[in-house]
C-alpha cells in the first residue's frame, strides 16, 4: 500500500510540473526535411492544363454586380454571372501575388511570415458546438470562445488567435464578429483571423485592426487573414465575394478555399477535385489583383470526401490527404501560400476514430509545403464541435510534429561518440549528461507508465486526459498585456456598432 501511495505523489508531482512549467511559443515553422511529393511534373501540368480549362471553356459563376464589373476591366467573356477568361490572362494576373507576405500581430514578437518555406498553425474555425469540460455536446457560448481563445494562445505551436474558434450562438449574429475580433485581442496577442459573413462585418474588422494599429499602418501592412468558401462546384456568392473584396482593398489576406467534397461538390477523383477547386480558387484570387495588385491571396481547399455508403462528409481519408499533397504541388507551381487543413475529425468523442482522422490531415499538412495550417485542435464532427479534451492532445501531436519537421540534428555527433565510447559494450546511457540534456521528445499526456500506476490514476483515456490538462491551462492561463486606452477604444467601438447594427439582422 506504501508503493502505490508513493506512485501516486510521484505522478501527481510530475503533472505539477508539467502544468506549471513555462510557455513557449515556438516561431512559425521551417521544414529541416524534403518536402513530400506524391506526383511528378508532368502531373503537375496535367492538373495545370484541366485548371486553365475550366476557366476558359467552363467558367465560374460570380454573383455579385460589382465582381462582374471587375470582370469586365479585363479580357474576360461574361455570359450572365458567368465569367470566362484564358489561361495567359489568368496567369499574368494571379503572378501579381506575392509568394509570401509578413502578418503582424499586436506584440510584434508573435508577427509571422506566411509562404516561401514559411508555414504557420491556426486556431479550429466555425464550429457552433463544444464538447465542454465536463463531456457534454452543447451550442458554444461567448465563455466557450474565450476559453478556446486562451488555450491557443498558450499552446506552443499554434501561432494565430481566432477568429471564429466556435461561433458564441449566446451573441445575436449581426453582434457575433465585434466579440470573435475582441476575443482575439484581448485574450491573445497573436495575429487574428478576420470575419467574413458579410461586407460590413468585414469592414468592422477592418476598422478594428486600424485602432489597435493605426490607420496607416493597418493600411499599408497585412494586419488580418482571413478565409472564404465558394460554393463548389464553381460558384463564387455575393457574401464571400463582398468580404473578398473589403480585405483585397485594404491589402488583408485571404484564403480562397473552395468546399471540396469529393463525390459531390467535386468529381469523385483526386486529380479532377484539384482542377476544379484550383479553377475555382484561382479566378477568385485573380478578381483581387484587378482590384489591388500585390493584396496577398492564399490557396487552399478544406480536402473532403463523401462517404458513399451515406452522403455524409467525411474528414480524413487516404483521399482528401491525396488532395492535400496535390494542392500543395499546385500551389508551389503557382508560387502561392497555400492553405490546409489539419486536426479535423468526423468522430463524435476524442476517440481513436478522432486520432485517425486528425492523422490524415496532419500528416500531408506537415509532410507537404503547407503555409497556413487551419483546425490546430479539436475539431469533432466534421467541424460541427469543438472538443476541449481533444484540443489539448491535438496540439501535442502539433508540438511532435514541430520537433519532427526540424529534422537530424548532427550538431552534437561528436558529443555522441564521446558518450557511445564512455559507456561501451553493455553499458546504458541513462546516466550520461548527454542523455539528461537531450531534446528527445516527450508527450506530456501520454500513459507510459505501468498499467498499475494508470489503474490507480483511474483508468483515464485520452480525453480525460486532455480535459484535466485544459482545466489546468485555464487555471494558469495570464493574459497578454494590452494598453488600457487600446482595450477601451475598442470597447467603446463594440458598444457603438452594438446600437448601430440592428440586432435581428440577416443571420449568416
Amino acid at each position: 500500500m506504501a508503493t502505490r501511495s508513493r506512485r501516486r505523489g510521484g505522478s501527481a508531482a510530475r503533472r505539477a510540473a508539467v502544468a506549471n512549467a513555462a510557455i513557449v511559443h515556438h516561431p512559425e515553422i521551417r521544414r529541416g526535411i524534403p518536402i513530400m511529393e506524391v506526383t511528378n511534373q508532368e502531373g503537375v501540368e496535367l492538373i495545370h492544363d484541366f485548371a486553365m480549362r475550366v476557366a476558359e471553356e467552363i467558367g465560374c459563376d460570380f454573383q455579385d454586380q460589382e465582381s462582374l464589373d471587375y470582370w469586365r476591366q479585363t479580357g474576360a467573356e461574361i455570359k450572365g454571372e458567368r465569367v470566362f477568361i484564358g489561361r495567359d490572362e489568368l496567369l499574368e494576373l494571379i503572378g501579381r501575388i506575392p509568394s509570401s507576405y509578413v502578418h503582424h500581430a499586436r506584440n510584434p514578437e508573435r508577427t509571422v511570415r506566411i509562404g516561401d518555406g514559411h508555414a504557420v498553425v491556426s486556431p479550429s474555425y466555425g464550429a457552433p458546438f463544444v464538447r465542454d469540460l465536463e463531456g457534454v455536446r452543447r451550442y458554444a457560448t461567448l465563455e466557450d470562445l474565450n476559453n478556446l481563445q486562451k488555450l491557443n494562445h498558450m499552446a506552443s505551436t499554434v501561432h494565430i488567435a481566432g477568429g471564429t474558434i466556435v461561433e458564441p450562438v449566446d451573441i445575436p449574429v449581426p453582434h457575433r464578429h465585434l466579440h470573435m475580433a475582441y476575443s482575439g485581442l484581448k485574450y491573445s496577442d497573436k495575429p487574428i483571423i478576420g470575419n467574413v459573413t458579410a461586407r460590413e462585418r468585414a469592414e468592422d474588422t477592418v476598422d478594428m485592426m486600424k485602432i489597435v494599429f493605426g490607420e496607416e499602418f493597418a493600411t499599408n501592412n497585412t494586419v488580418t487573414t482571413s478565409l472564404i468558401n465558394a460554393n463548389s462546384p464553381l460558384v463564387w456568392d455575393e457574401t464571400m465575394l463582398d468580404a473578398l473584396k473589403v480585405y483585397a482593398m485594404n491589402n488583408q489576406a485571404v484564403m480562397c478555399s473552395p468546399f471540396s467534397m469529393a463525390a459531390a461538390s467535386t468529381p469523385a477523383s483526386n486529380v479532377g477535385t484539384v482542377g476544379v477547386v484550383l479553377a475555382e480558387a484561382l479566378m477568385a484570387m485573380a478578381m483581387t489583383q484587378i482590384i489591388r495588385p500585390g493584396a496577398p491571396m492564399l490557396f487552399g481547399v478544406p480536402a473532403m470526401t463523401v462517404a458513399l455508403n451515406s452522403g455524409a462528409p467525411v474528414h480524413g481519408s487516404p483521399d482528401s490527404a491525396m488532395v492535400q499533397f496535390l494542392s500543395s504541388s499546385m500551389a508551389r507551381h503557382y508560387k502561392l501560400p497555400h492553405r490546409s487543413i489539419l486536426n479535423v475529425a468526423t468522430s463524435k468523442s476524442g476517440d481513436m476514430q478522432a486520432a485517425y482522422d486528425s492523422m490524415w490531415g496532419l500528416f500531408p499538412s506537415m509532410l507537404s509545403d503547407a503555409n497556413w495550417m487551419t483546425m490546430a485542435g479539436g475539431m469533432l464532427e466534421g467541424a460541427l464541435t469543438v472538443g476541449y479534451g481533444k484540443t489539448m492532445i491535438d496540439f501535442e501531436q502539433l508540438d511532435a510534429f514541430y520537433h519532427f519537421l526540424q529534422g537530424p540534428d548532427f550538431s552534437d555527433i561528436e558529443e555522441v561518440f564521446a558518450a557511445a565510447k564512455r559507456v561501451g559494450p553493455g553499458g546504458h546511457f541513462l546516466g550520461e549528461t548527454h542523455t539528461l540534456n537531450s531534446n528527445l521528445f516527450i508527450f506530456d499526456s501520454q500513459h507510459n507508465n505501468s498499467y498499475e500506476q494508470w489503474d490507480i490514476e483511474g483508468r483515464l483515456d485520452s480525453e480525460a486526459v486532455g480535459v484535466r490538462k485544459a482545466r489546468q491551462w485555464l487555471n494558469k492561463y495570464e493574459a497578454p498585456p494590452i494598453d488600457a486606452a487600446l482595450d477601451e477604444a475598442l470597447l467603446d467601438y463594440i458598444a457603438r456598432r452594438t446600437r448601430e447594427i440592428p440586432d435581428k439582422q440577416g443571420a449568416v
